[in-house]
């Protein structure tokens, strides 16, 4: 790296000899690239001025709903494009981002393994600071000088770190009434909040969803070995319509001192292939789940011939790479009943035409879709991953750690401590056009520690959830074949500890409950089997065989 001028710790901008060494490498099929140890300036002015756009209020009331757009354009920090084959040796080094960019995009490569790297902000995307004062419907809280502060600071959400029980609280507090500087290190805001807050440590995001740091788009065989994500005005890792992505040792956690990470989920993937693992990765201060695995619902926008079709992910969803979805040729389509998400049909596409312009894509099917296309979705379920989330710890973040949409599955040897929402969540999720049902699914050996506490928590489970979001959720199977096996749940007065709907094939051995008012509820399933589960040392009667 330092033949191309980028040298650690000089305080340059290093951005351009970076990317000049990665296209070298591209140019010269150069199959390792070192990083010397140390911190590289990554910096853009149009990255700046977005970021200061936004935290100027140019952006509005919530900017992501500018900048969280398709195809809106960003800034990148280093673009792996069109690579294969090539080993980035960064241990010990670390990307100091200065504006609000995607750090690394990785698109179209194949075989491509990240190790040893750090991602962490100049320009922090969001703001800590301790609340030193309540009053008749306000609060103070006081900043050191990492993070500026003015009259009218841009607050979207604010989550509270409770110091004493080093974990967040439940609940947050979404766009507050107004907050005015009332001194150089304190600003006074106008919410209220269901409990005291003195003492807490106020998280105030600037930004929800922008940029990942790490994006991996259309690319084959991705490995991440020891990468840190310290903070992202957005998401962690987004994966979209890639295959086999790895990650070995991934952290995504506060800078030392500080107690938020991602501003919001730590990683999320979509319409991908393969293999999705994570292996011995930890995660803490999250704002939202640390990893969600799911395709998308589709519209049937218009029909053009017998088996001629439009079909459209909404542009109000978009998706989270804000770059279009479409199937291939080949992949196999199910046909979703909108009411239930039941499965109705299945259909193979024999010609697929992408349209990024316009936000859409003309499919040719093997046989004709029925005439009431308004009343289905269509989701393409080969590209649904394998997902193997093992060895791993997720500590105190908001929301869900896991969230399943996807089949073959395996969640195994985890921690999941104190997330605001449920810790596992099997979910179909129409409301968020994010599915599919989930099928062979395996929770087994976890440790559950007291989630489910506030925002995220799905049918009052602490620890695990399936369930559909639908107008009709009355209907069984719509997730299949799922063993929920030897895992040990407290909850925190929990409403139950395992909650089950929408279901089909579900099997609860050999758990221990603590903390929870119910220990498993179920509606809306059949063939269920639970045995050998147990409240404390106490059997729980009467066993279910089928």
């Amino acid at each position: 790296m330092t033949k191309f001028g980028a040298l650690p710790d000089d305080t340059l901008n290093d951005r351009e000899a970076i990317q000049k060494a990665v296209d070298y490498c591209k140019v010269n099929r150069v199959k390792k690239l070192v990083f010397p140890a140390g911190k590289y300036l990554i910096s853009e002015p149009k990255a700046i001025q977005l970021m200061n756009d936004v935290m100027d209020g140019k952006m509005g009331r919530n900017p992501q709903d500018v900048v969280f757009t398709p195809y809106y354009p960003y800034s990148r920090g280093i673009h792996f494009e069109g690579i294969n084959s090539l080993e980035v040796d960064a241990n010990g080094a670390s990307l100091a981002v200065s504006g609000w960019m995607e750090p690394v995009s990785i698109e179209n490569c194949k075989n491509l393994t990240i190790k040893g790297l750090t991602i962490d902000y100049e320009t922090m995307p969001h703001s800590e600071g301790v609340v030193v004062n309540e009053g008749d419907g306000y609060f103070d809280v006081r900043f050191s000088k990492e993070f500026p502060i003015r009259n009218n600071l841009l607050m979207l959400r604010l989550m509270f770190w409770d110091l004493s029980k080093n974990r967040l609280l439940g609940k947050s507090i979404y766009f507050p009434k107004k907050n005015e500087l009332i001194d150089a290190e304190t600003v006074r805001i106008w919410a209220s909040y269901s409990q005291k807050l003195l003492g807490h440590v106020a998280l105030i995001n600037h930004m929800f969803h922008f940029r990942p740091a790490i994006l991996i788009n259309e690319s084959i065989n991705t490995v991440l070995n020891q990468v840190t994500i310290h903070s992202q005005p957005g998401m962690g890792i987004v994966g979209h319509r890639s295959e086999n992505i790895l990650m070995n040792g991934l952290r995504i956690v506060p800078r030392p001192g500080l107690y938020q990470s991602t501003n919001t989920d730590a990683t999320h993937f979509t319409s991908c292939k393969g293999t999705i693992r994570f292996d011995g990765c930890t995660f803490e201060g999250q704002g939202d789940d640390a990893t969600n695995v799911h395709g998308y619902y589709q519209l049937i926008k218009k029909k053009l011939a017998s088996q001629k079709y439009v079909i459209e992910m909404e542009k109000a969803w978009g998706t989270h790479a804000m770059v279009l979805d479409y199937p291939d040729k080949g992949d196999v389509l199910e046909l979703v009943s909108r009411k239930t998400l039941a499965v109705v049909g299945k259909y193979t596409v024999t010609q697929s035409e992408p349209k990024p312009k316009e936000w859409n894509t003309t499919i040719t099917l093997h046989k004709p879709l029925p005439d009431d296309l308004e009343n289905y979705y269509l989701i393409d379920v080969t590209r649904l991953p394998r997902l193997e989330f093992v060895n791993s710890y997720v500590g105190s973040h908001l929301a869900r750690a896991v969230l399943v949409k996807t089949r073959q599955v395996l969640i195994e040897n985890c921690t999941f401590k104190e997330s605001t929402g449920t810790a596992i969540h099997i979910g179909a999720e129409g409301d968020w056009r994010e599915g599919a049902g989930s099928e062979n699914v395996i929770v087994r050996n976890n440790r559950i520690l007291r989630c489910g506490r506030g925002d995220g928590t799905n049918d009052g489970a602490s620890a695990i959830a399936i369930n559909v979001k639908a107008p009709d959720i009355s209907v069984a199977g719509i997730h299949k074949n799922i063993l929920i096996e030897g895992n040990l749940i407290e909850g925190e007065n929990a409403e139950c500890g395992i909650s089950v709907a929408g279901a089909s094939g579900v099997t609860i051995q050999n758990n221990v409950f603590w903390g929870c008012k119910k220990p498993i509820v179920t509606k809306a399933s059949e063939h269920l089997k639970m045995f050998q589960n147990y409240i404390g040392k106490t059997k729980i009667l009467p066993e279910i065989h089928e």
